[in-house]
């Protein structure tokens, strides 16, 4: 099964509100989405109150381990993927649901 097709308008929304949270952990407007955070002032506490709020935002189990950049461009993508992966296997658990009940 394909990963449901996610609008522009989601994947903004997504990348909009990574950066919201980035913005407001390190209390800067500036941000720079392509520029890994620890250029731009985030200490390793800070990265992990952003995570954190991310996965409380997103409902995801995104860790800062897999992280090869800490930028909001990157995480955005690790986000995207990771909701997209919920989507689908909720899909796949109403499916076999309905099957299962039709049998």
């Amino acid at each position: 099964m394909t990963a449901p097709h996610r609008s522009s308008a989601e994947e903004t929304d997504i990348h909009r509100s990574v950066e919201s949270i980035a913005s407001e952990v390190l209390q800067r407007n500036d941000i720079d989405p392509a520029m890994d955070l620890f250029d731009q002032g985030a200490t390793s506490l800070a990265l992990i109150r952003i995570v954190a709020q991310i996965n409380e935002r997103f409902a995801i189990e995104f860790d800062v381990a897999i992280l090869e950049e800490a930028s909001v461009d990157a995480m955005s993508e690790i986000v995207r993927a990771q909701t997209g992966d919920a989507q689908t296997e909720r899909a796949q658990t109403e499916t076999e649901e309905r099957l299962t009940a039709k049998g």
